[in-house]
């Protein structure tokens, strides 16, 4: 099991280490199921200066703080996405860094809502009141590297994954 971000998911496709993989895009050459939708929610430590404006934060107010982002694990082709625009920013290289990082007060970043739950329930993370742009979905596919000669591990694998998701997903 290998945990990438972005285009690794591809890269792991394209170069043939993996039999099955769930990412955001579905690369020429191989077909994908919709799997689920993630929600991203921009969010700050509650004590974050974004949290004390007066208006609706705008991207004007983002671009003078820190953004906390995950990176691009991937090395055939590199991808951004979402808003990448502060002027400065931290690199991770797992949800689970931006969280502790923006959970401490080091920045504001885009987090999925399902990890960043119970964070905001405590108090740890509030989200930042944009003026546009506080959302963004993401839906995953399920693929695989070669459909046709996937092992029954593999297949196991994936209906276990697709079962777990339903029970838990009305999505």
């Amino acid at each position: 099991l290998n945990e990438v971000v972005l285009s690794g998911a591809e890269d792991a496709l394209i170069s043939g280490e993996a039999d099955l993989v769930i990412g955001a895009s579905t690369p020429a050459g191989f077909l994908g199921d919709h799997l689920i939708t993630i929600d991203f929610i921009a969010v700050a430590n509650p004590a974050h200066t974004l949290h004390s404006l007066q208006h609706p934060v705008t991207a004007d107010d983002l671009e003078k703080h820190l953004q906390v982002i995950i990176r691009d694990s991937g090395y055939l082709r590199k991808m951004d996405f979402g808003w990448l625009q502060a002027n400065h920013q931290w690199s991770v290289s797992s949800i689970d860094t931006a969280v502790t990082a923006i959970s401490n007060g080091l920045g504001f970043g885009w987090l999925p809502r399902h990890v960043i739950s119970s964070h905001i329930k405590s108090g740890q993370l509030k989200p930042l009141p944009l003026r546009e742009g506080q959302r963004y979905r993401v839906s995953l596919q399920m693929i695989y590297g070669d459909s046709e000669h996937a092992g029954p591990a593999t297949r196991t694998l994936a209906n276990i994954i697709k079962d777990v998701i339903a029970e838990n997903n009305q999505d």
